[in-house]
């Protein structure tokens, strides 16, 4: 198992956001964060790069600004009414931060109604994968052209990072239950003899595989709570003695003594009598060979 290569950049460490994070990485002018001077900075430092975001940025759509598509605009009226319309060009100026012209090569200058219900969608802990997610990627300069299938797979998916550090809990520095946490628990708890399946020589890509699937099981799924309130029912049925209709039928019968009043306990009662008349004859038999010999 190894368990130091390839470690991502604990991104939180950095202490930095998410425009500041880009613009460390050369793709994001700072004139979307700075003032004036910060802006001439920005300029001098990159030239065709500042131009290119600046075109981007000014073409991000805002709550005021009215969208050129009727039917992208009275959508985003209703989710106005919702109180998500924030959220949705939130979403939006992020990712035109990120990808700019790619974003406009595959959804336009605005988000269309179908950008705007995925990020409706998301929550505030989608949306923090969504943006982890993404930073690593442009950490490993894995820029790509977005599309709404693969945002949705980052917004569920885990990062390289909680692989790692679930890896490092579970295995190689291994701490208590009780500072696990869930997807941790889970995994400890119902997967752990999956896990020692996995070959040794391919260790991590196999639990990254299986653990982008557990962490969907637990997170969007709740699989963790189902499967304990599961173990609570059975242990309780266990637990409590709930007589069937059958059981207190057969009770009421061998308290009124009809138990054998029916024709298999009629050939039951039979071959116990004969039993017993057996078991007479032989104690009879062993009587008198014992009165036999105590005369001799």
């Amino acid at each position: 198992m190894t368990d130091k290569h390839n470690r991502p950049k604990n991104i939180p460490d950095l202490g930095v956001s998410f425009e500041e994070r880009l613009a460390q990485l050369g793709k994001l002018s700072k004139q979307s964060r700075s003032d004036g001077s910060g802006m001439a900075v920005a300029s001098n430092r990159y030239p065709t790069q500042n131009q290119h975001r600046q075109s981007g940025l000014q073409n991000t759509p805002h709550e005021s600004h009215r969208m050129s598509n009727s039917r992208d605009q009275k959508a985003l009226d209703e989710y106005k009414e919702k109180g998500q319309s924030k959220q949705i060009l939130k979403v939006w100026f992020m990712l035109m931060q990120a990808f700019d012209s790619k974003m406009k090569q595959f959804f336009g200058d605005e988000p269309d109604i179908h950008f705007m219900k995925f990020a409706a969608t998301l929550t505030p802990e989608s949306y923090k994968r969504l943006e982890a997610n993404l930073l690593e990627r442009l950490d490993e300069d894995r820029e790509w052209p977005p599309s709404l299938i693969r945002l949705r797979q980052l917004a569920n998916s885990p990062t390289k990072e909680s692989m790692y550090k679930a890896r490092q809990r579970l295995f190689h520095f291994p701490v208590p239950n009780a500072e696990l946490d869930r997807v941790e628990a889970f995994i400890k708890k119902y997967k752990m003899r999956e896990v020692r399946s996995f070959s040794e020589r391919n260790f991590e890509s196999e639990f990254n595989r299986k653990y982008t699937q557990w962490f969907r099981e637990v997170i969007l799924d709740d699989m963790d709570i189902y499967l304990e309130e599961q173990s609570q029912k059975i242990s309780t049925s266990l637990n409590e003695d709930n007589p069937t209709e059958n059981d207190k039928r057969r009770d009421d019968l061998i308290a009124k003594g009809q138990a054998f009043d029916h024709t298999l306990g009629q050939r039951i009662q039979k071959m116990l009598q004969e039993k017993s008349a057996a078991v007479e004859i032989e104690d009879i038999g062993e009587e008198e060979a014992t009165s036999l010999s105590k005369r001799n």
